[in-house]
């Protein structure tokens, strides 16, 4: 039984994506470069970059715990 809801499969466009994250369009393209990073790969519809809302989610709560068990420098 598919459980999949269109909530599950939302997408946003690269500049709304980058206007929630406080960022710069053009460092999604640096971040797309850098697999170390491992930020969510684009789906490209028409020729226009879309990213899905729960990768994003997924990829902000691993940044918030590797940021968490970074020990500070006081």
């Amino acid at each position: 039984m598919d459980t999949t809801t269109f909530e599950d499969d939302a997408v946003d466009p690269d500049a709304k994506v980058a206007k929630q994250l406080g960022i710069h369009i053009k460092s999604l393209i640096r971040w797309d470069r850098r697999p170390g990073l491992n930020f969510p790969k684009p789906l490209v519809i028409n020729g226009r970059k879309y990213r899905r809302r729960r990768e994003i989610q997924e990829f902000l709560q691993r940044a918030a715990v590797a940021h968490a068990r970074t020990p500070s420098n006081k």
